[in-house]
């Protein structure tokens, strides 16, 4: 008996788990219909962040002279930026290593550090680059991008946009089926990253300092972002 109930329980398991899973469109009320829908919304933004990359590098037979070499142009460098208010600077790797000339079978020592300066002020940037690359800098960078804030705000913007041609659709999707009421449910956005920094060609942008310079201060032209956004949602459509 008691194995004759657990076969009847196994096969009755199927349907109850069917019941708990069942589609909520064949539940839906006489008339009452679910569409789902999206839309996108798409904006070309200025970039308003110059990103310049310098490095410095080195070579000495010693390796305390090599580094002292590198420490004293980094803390040059960095007391130089960060008189800057608007310019937000950080180093990069740093890295001390041994070689040997093929040639002459000499060893020499290699070091470089590198640092990054970010701001919305294009003429500090590359007022600075131009500075250090004076200090036997050399530029790995010069990229424009999209702040964050900028970004952010943006996106906001877009998915207010994106929500409101939504509710449009909705609205027409209801009216071209005879229906009265279209409600959003279970809305859901996709998109809208961040875009990722590239580098642009560069035009005349020239500082007044430069004739003051050893070397000329790079110049740069801002680009565009292309941010998307879609938002997509299941709407119930009601008589």
């Amino acid at each position: 008996m008691r194995v004759f109930l657990i076969a009847l329980f196994l096969l009755t398991l199927p349907h109850t788990v069917m019941a708990q899973v069942e589609d909520p469109i064949l539940s839906l009320p006489d008339g009452q219909v679910i569409l789902n829908i999206n839309a996108t919304e798409r904006r070309e933004v200025e970039q308003d962040l110059l990103v310049a990359t310098l490095n410095y590098t080195a070579t000495n037979k010693n390796s305390r002279e090599l580094q002292n070499e590198i420490n004293s142009a980094m803390k040059k460098a960095l007391g130089l930026v960060q008189k800057e208010k608007n310019v937000k600077v950080n180093t990069g790797a740093y890295q001390v290593y041994q070689n040997r000339d093929p040639r002459t079978k000499e060893q020499k020592w290699n070091g470089s550090q590198s640092l990054t300066l970010k701001s919305k002020d294009a003429k500090i940037i590359l007022e600075l680059a131009g500075k250090l690359q004076d200090l036997k800098f050399n530029m790995n960078g010069l990229n424009y991008t999209l702040s964050p804030e900028t970004a952010i705000a943006v996106q906001d913007n877009l998915m207010e946009a994106a929500l409101k041609q939504l509710q449009t659709r909705a609205n027409r999707a209801a009216k071209a089926l005879g229906k009265s009421t279209a409600e959003l449910r279970e809305v859901n956005t996709q998109g809208g990253n961040i875009p990722v920094q590239r580098r642009n060609y560069a035009r005349g942008m020239a500082m007044d300092s430069v004739a003051s310079m050893s070397v000329a201060a790079p110049v740069a032209a801002s680009g565009e972002s292309t941010i998307t956004l879609t938002v997509s949602a299941r709407v119930l459509l009601k008589p």
